[in-house]
């Protein structure tokens, strides 16, 4: 079986072009970096690997869970596997942006989020998700402390903080800006060579991530599953046993994560071998990484969804990259 996935890997980097040499490193910080405000950094190594969900991935996947649990429209979005090969390194925050900081941010520039201007965010009501005056990322309806993600943050509002990040941050490198991730690093980040299902392995686990459990009490929750969180979880509060190997945290469930492209569904078809961004405008920006609403299937690594950007959810935050400047 790792031999067969192997020259799987390897076909489809071959087949992508991703056969010749990285493109030259920039100046790194170091293997973990702390910022000027305190966040926690890890290294993100360049790279290649295989993007996506191959018919045999499908297969698998619904031995593991069955037909009735695996939404086969949905995965439609992850196809072709495709090589891709991420050119430079980058640091990935080594969690979601906190309440606490969104909040540093918010009071220093006056800002008001999209869901504070246009009426509030969608919010799961017992029934559904509705758009709710209430519910913005001060309240979500639901119990948050400082060091919970911030949520009910839409992509624009996600803009506004980076920007204020890059100003505020004085130990920034020279040459470096904090930005969202693509989908091509923040599935690298999540999956690495070895193309993990989840953040820490192919083995789901229910007790190493912030999933649709029993705690939840929607519909469609695992019954036989407790993560010992309602909604939001402390970030980091599954770690290390659902880290990456990197030490990345929460890149599987708590809360959806914004990504730099733009939404389509049949990117995968057209997009680069090296460093794909889709640049496209459309509808929705990309989301990654599932969150605390959602089931196991929607938390895997190769997952993708789009939001309007100027939209907002009580499921869906934000974690940023430093990368070297364009």
């Amino acid at each position: 079986m790792a031999l067969r996935r192997y020259l799987a890997l390897a076909s489809l980097l071959a087949a992508a072009g991703c056969g010749g040499l990285l493109a030259p490193q920039p100046p790194f910080p170091r293997e973990t970096w702390r910022n000027g405000l305190g966040m926690q950094f890890v290294r993100i190594p360049a790279g290649e690997f295989v993007m996506g969900t191959s018919d045999d991935d499908v297969k698998a996947l619904l031995a593991r869970f069955g037909a009735a649990a695996v939404r086969l429209d949905r995965i439609a979005a992850e196809k072709p596997a495709h090589g891709v090969r991420v050119t430079r390194g980058f640091l990935m925050a080594r969690h979601e942006v906190t309440v606490a900081l969104f909040r540093r941010f918010a009071e220093a520039t006056d800002y008001k989020t999209d869901a504070e201007r246009l009426g509030g965010s969608m919010a799961y009501t017992g029934a559904d998700w509705e758009k709710r005056p209430e519910a913005t990322w001060r309240s979500p309806e639901f119990p948050q402390a400082d060091d919970h993600p911030v949520v009910c943050v839409s992509w624009n509002d996600a803009q506004k903080f980076l920007a204020w990040l890059n100003a505020a941050d004085g130990a920034r490198p020279k040459g470096w800006a904090y930005r969202l991730p693509t989908e091509a690093e923040w599935e690298w980040a999540a999956r690495g060579p070895e193309r993990r299902e989840w953040a820490w392995g192919n083995d789901w686990d229910a007790a190493r991530c912030n999933f649709a459990d029993k705690q939840s009490a929607l519909a469609w929750a695992d019954p036989k599953a407790d993560d010992g969180c309602a909604r939001t979880a402390p970030v980091g509060h599954y770690s290390p046993k659902g880290d990456t190997p990197q030490g990345v945290a929460d890149l599987t469930g708590n809360v959806w994560e914004w990504c730099q492209d733009w939404f389509d569904a049949a990117y995968y078809r057209r997009s680069p071998a090296a460093d794909p961004v889709n640049t496209a405008e459309s509808r929705r920006r990309a989301e990654r990484g599932g969150s605390w609403a959602f089931t196991a299937d929607y938390c895997r690594a190769a997952f993708r969804m789009g939001l309007d950007p100027a939209e907002s959810y009580d499921t869906l935050g934000l974690r940023v990259v430093l990368a070297p400047a364009p």
